[in-house]
């Protein structure tokens, strides 16, 4: 099986659609190294299909919510480590739930999904540090792709931290 660094090393590609192509060569262990996901829409249809598919993914969905306000307060409980998250929701938006988020839980990654191409909307998830946006048209492999990069740049960014850990805690 292929490390988090033998992956980034063994594929290469030039579009997120050439990648889709690629076998798989990431593989999440059993328990061990289970992606643990949290899906965050306003529609409870399209969140339900979200967790059937991740389901059948092998992906563990450790929590979901209707709106920011209550993504907020579920990621500080369930620490997830990618959060699928809708741009616009009732009581606080995709982009304010990411900040705070991201405030408190600074290596959980954030996929923004949205019905709204607009350039500016990028942007602005960037300065909410989100790691992509995605348009909820696009294709189950393209998400999928993105899911993978997001979750080995989270391993990627735990091990550097480990890495230059000096604590007594860390050294244990």
């Amino acid at each position: 099986m292929a490390g988090p660094m033998e992956w980034i090393d063994e594929v290469v590609a030039e579009s997120l659609s050439e990648l889709a192509s690629v076998p798989d060569v990431v593989r999440l262990e059993p328990d061990r190294d289970q992606l643990r996901m949290m899906v965050v829409d306003d529609d409870e249809g399209f969140r339900t299909m979200l967790r059937w598919w991740l389901a059948d993914e092998d992906v563990r969905v450790v929590a979901e919510a209707a709106d920011g306000e209550m993504a907020v307060e579920l990621a500080a409980n369930a620490s997830p480590d990618l959060i699928l998250m809708d741009l616009r929701m009732p009581r606080m938006g995709g982009l304010e739930a990411a900040r705070k988020i991201k405030d408190s839980l600074p290596y959980t990654q954030v996929i923004m999904l949205s019905a709204y191409g607009d350039t500016s909307l990028r942007y602005a998830a960037e300065d909410a540090g989100v790691f992509s946006y995605l348009a909820k048209g696009c294709t189950p492999e393209v998400l999928w792709q993105t899911i993978r990069f997001a979750w080995m740049y989270k391993r990627n960014l735990e091990a550097r931290t480990r890495l230059h850990d000096w604590s007594p805690h860390a050294l244990n």
